[in-house]
């Protein structure tokens, strides 16, 4: 829900938008789709050569996939469920910043997604979903320190609570949606941000809140 609302706000401010996901979106000028089957590695170099294609350079490089799964450190199959929940939030955000290293233009911003929970920590209901996140918290540090992207792009790490969205709906009927976020307005403050209206410092944390119908970032 997220990435098709970033799609959408870009697209309605003017962008070009590649979008990199498992299935095809139809309001995107470029489709790159990722194979689910395959490991990351595996792909990466077909994904980069594609992503080039479409363009050699980029002004912004979004990065909102991911997943959320309990778990717990007693569990059989924490193993498995770890290098589930890698590969969809951290091996996600570790393709953006490689193609960020590459592809981002010199006042380019490159936005990652944590987890507010996670940074505020600890979560230990959740500890596969919270080291994958905590681990694309520490690839944003070390992304910022801008060693390896253009000196004056800037990266910010995108902090959500929850997102008001379907599923989230669905498997938590019964909880308070008021200060859910709507996946369009927090899109439309992220395309603000790429574009330089409000752009927070690079480096920067962003948690998401929602309040009075209006989303709007507290930095921790």
């Amino acid at each position: 829900m997220l990435g098709r609302a970033m799609v959408d706000s870009f697209r309605s401010g003017g962008w070009q938008v590649v979008s990199m996901d498992l299935t095809e979106n139809p309001s995107a000028s470029t489709n790159i789709l990722v194979q689910p089957d395959q490991a990351m590695k595996t792909q990466v170099t077909g994904l980069f050569a594609k992503t080039h294609e479409a363009s050699k350079q980029y002004d912004a490089i979004i990065c909102v996939a991911g997943g959320f799964g309990c778990s717990s450190i007693k569990d059989a199959n924490i193993f498995e469920e770890y290098e589930h929940q890698d590969r969809i939030n951290f091996q996600t955000a570790l393709l953006a910043g490689h193609f960020a290293s590459h592809m981002l233009t010199p006042q380019g911003f490159l936005m990652l997604t944590g987890a507010a929970a996670v940074f505020e920590g600890p979560v230990n209901f959740a500890y596969a979903y919270a080291m994958s996140k905590a681990a694309t918290h520490a690839l944003a540090l070390s992304l910022a320190q801008r060693t390896e992207i253009p000196e004056s792009a800037d990266v910010c790490t995108l902090l959500p609570q929850v997102i008001d969205t379907p599923d989230n709906r669905e498997s938590m009927p019964d909880a308070d949606m008021s200060e859910w976020a709507p996946p369009d307005k927090v899109a439309q403050l992220v395309r603000q941000w790429a574009e330089g209206e409000n752009r927070p410092m690079n480096g920067s944390f962003a948690k998401v809140e929602y309040k009075n119908l209006t989303v709007f970032p507290t930095f921790l």
